[in-house]
């Protein structure tokens, strides 16, 4: 049953990453523009820095740093993430929420991290927090409105306020988890010479941290609700992401109720 899960799910992922490449555009959708050439571009780009996030892992294998390596490949595998939400629930991704997913991953393992840009340029992990921010609302932004959408009859004052707060405490879960993440990985992986994470004994870079990415995250959302004012299309996907969020999960409930 495992594997039988296991091979739907490589499937599902494969029969996505092919519709990317074939250009379906019941499938694949650009945010901010309508031209092919834009979407074009841009697929190109998520599948560049998709490649480029297995050079430091296979830069690891032959020095076999083990946090590195095992780092390394998490980002590696998180790059692909949106294809395999995709393939597994027939949600459509923005094709910007996917190159925003594949820059910051890429711009932590491979410049970050591969090229010790966190020790080289002291301001580039401030930034990285900022951009991890707002690329958090930014990708949270279009799953939040599309449900509260398709699920809910609230006034557009209280959408707004739902789908503002809602971004921001995904943002800061996450933000939280991956200082818990740091932390953690500086005690298990502290006697790897050159490995730390997090700074020594500062509690200042970790609440600057926070405060990036709730930053981060602020910008996100007033620049999502701004272009979603001049948007005419937009407000049509977004329901039908809700729609497909809203069938995706009731076919869960219903596959749990037939076991």
């Amino acid at each position: 049953m495992q594997i039988k899960s296991i091979r739907s799910r490589l499937s599902a992922y494969a029969h996505s990453f092919a519709d990317v490449m074939a250009d379906r555009s019941l499938i694949n959708s650009s945010l901010l523009s309508a031209s092919f050439s834009f979407y074009n571009a841009l697929k190109w780009f998520n599948v560049f820095f998709s490649f480029l996030l297995f050079v430091p892992v296979f830069g690891s294998l032959l020095s076999f740093n083990l946090p590195h390596m095992l780092g390394f490949l998490i980002m590696a595998f998180l790059g692909y993430a949106t294809w395999i939400f995709q393939g597994i629930t027939g949600i459509p991704i923005f094709e910007e929420i996917r190159f925003l997913t594949l820059l910051h991953l890429t711009l932590h393992s491979f410049f970050g991290m591969w090229l010790e840009f966190y020790n080289r340029f002291p301001l580039f992990d401030d930034i990285l927090h900022i951009h991890g921010g707002f690329f958090g609302a930014v990708a949270m932004f279009p799953f939040i409105l599309g449900s509260t959408i398709a699920w809910s009859d609230l006034p557009p004052k209280a959408v707004k306020w739902k789908v503002w707060f809602s971004a921001l405490a995904i943002v800061n879960m996450v933000g939280v988890f991956w200082e818990i993440g740091e932390f953690i990985s500086d005690k298990i992986f502290s006697n790897y010479p050159g490995y730390r994470m997090a700074q020594e004994n500062s509690l200042d870079d970790t609440m600057l941290d926070l405060i990036y990415n709730n930053v981060g995250a602020s910008i996100g959302i007033l620049l999502f609700w701004g272009y979603l004012r001049k948007s005419r299309d937009l407000n049509a996907f977004m329901k039908k992401m809700g729609r497909e969020l809203v069938e995706f999960f009731e076919l869960g409930r219903k596959g749990k109720r037939s076991e």
